[in-house]
């Protein structure tokens, strides 16, 4: 999308409350961000989700990912 959002963490913790599932596959939260973000913003999908995980926003499981906290709320 031209001109689209950057990817940040809040962004994906808005993506994790609209999920239907408790884990969440990467390839959803990809598809989801691609429909609103800038474009390219999607790849540094991994690096956020590893980050997230490291700070204990996040818990990876199966390659799936589940918000453990709202650091935002």
């Amino acid at each position: 999308m031209e001109g689209g959002k950057k990817l940040t963490d809040r962004f994906l913790v808005a993506l994790f409350r609209r999920g239907k599932e408790e884990f969440l596959p990467v390839s959803y939260l990809k598809s989801e961000g691609d429909k609103v973000l800038a474009g390219g913003e999607t790849d540094r999908l991994p690096a956020l989700l590893k980050e997230m995980v490291e700070k204990g926003v996040c818990a990876e499981q199966q390659g799936k990912y589940k918000l453990l906290r709202d650091p935002f709320a």
